[in-house]
């Protein structure tokens, strides 16, 4: 995340401010939760997503052809695709060379070319249920962050977007999120947090990036009930192997601040509680959604909270996240 000027307003967006109460008395954030009621499986769960206890489907009725990743112009969706299916050749071949035949992947170094790109119509699906976090924290300071919709009116993203260990911000005072924001204006309008949720260890001050999750609520289940929202699941370790993810955020060191795009592969990681991935980054993504695409539905198996050019961290959704999440999202208005 990367801190605005103090006082810039890049949209006029009309902002739907929550009742009083609500920030007089700071964001009301929840740490315990009782269990949620199992998810029964739809047909189309049962034909496109892998079958797995712990599964939210989205409500996105579009879709781009079935393929794991997005269609996203100007992203090299080949090059991302085969990247960590075998290994590569640092060089080309002399005889596929001399056949000149077939193309050769060449190593780039630590660049794989899954470099960030800019989405050009934030209003379609899913980038329309991707939101700009505008974040104010106790110290007055600012942040840009990322949030997806879970449901109609919550949505999940990092818990250092809603509580900093940094430099003392300490806990957000007011959150404005707005969907589909395109680095100038907000189509769906912007509307405030009434209440958030993370872990009671990360409030306590413990930084271990596996309590690095959260969720948002909005006083009102207007936007999201129009625009959609995500699915989400806890996979099992073997259903992550061949796995292709997407991500997608508010990059804000690039201009215009609007939504960017990246995806491929996942690597090994040493800690199960993480997903790993070598894919372009950038600060203001935190909380961004790790999701991977089957037929229509668009899965959520990971929150975004940190990155870089060459790689990427995830909270992965595990069973512990996953009912804090459905929880959150299914607690009466």
């Amino acid at each position: 995340m990367t801190t605005e000027r103090k006082g810039r307003r890049t949209s006029k967006a009309k902002v739907e401010v929550a009742a009083p109460p609500a920030f007089d008395k700071g964001l009301r954030t929840l740490t315990g939760l009782p269990d949620p009621e199992p998810a029964p499986l739809s047909p189309t769960a049962a034909s496109s997503v892998p079958a797995t206890e712990f599964l939210s489907l989205g409500r996105m009725m579009e879709t781009h052809g079935g393929s794991t990743l997005e269609h996203v112009p100007g992203f090299d969706r080949a090059r991302a695709r085969n990247h960590g299916l075998l290994p590569m050749n640092a060089n080309p071949v002399k005889d596929v060379q001399k056949a000149n035949k077939s193309k050769v992947f060449e190593s780039q170094g630590d660049s794989v070319g899954h470099e960030l790109v800019e989405i050009d119509d934030t209003t379609g699906l899913p980038w329309r249920c991707i939101a700009r976090l505008e974040i104010t924290f106790s110290d007055g300071s600012k942040d840009i962050g990322t949030a997806w919709f879970m449901s109609d009116r919550c949505l999940g993203t990092a818990a250092h977007n809603i509580f900093s260990h940094r430099e003392g911000k300490g806990m957000a005072v007011e959150i404005i999120v707005s969907p589909a924001f395109d680095g100038a204006v907000a189509p769906f309008r912007s509307f405030s947090v009434s209440e958030t949720y993370c872990d009671s260890r990360w409030l306590e001050g413990n930084d271990d990036p596996e309590f690095d999750f959260g969720a948002l609520r909005l006083a009102s289940s207007a936007a999201g009930h129009a625009l959609g929202n995500f699915g989400f699941a806890s996979f099992e370790d073997k259903q992550f192997r061949k796995l292709q993810v997407n991500i997608c955020g508010y990059a804000n060191d690039r201009f215009p601040k609007s939504q960017y795009y990246s995806g491929g592969r996942l690597l090994k990681s040493n800690r199960k509680a993480l997903l790993i991935y070598d894919f372009e980054t950038a600060g203001g993504m935190s909380g961004a959604p790790v999701f991977g695409l089957f037929g229509q539905q668009r899965i959520v198996v990971g929150i975004h909270i940190q990155g870089s050019e060459d790689r990427g961290r995830a909270r992965r959704i595990d069973p512990e996240v996953y009912k804090a999440l459905r929880t959150f999202a299914d607690r009466p208005a």
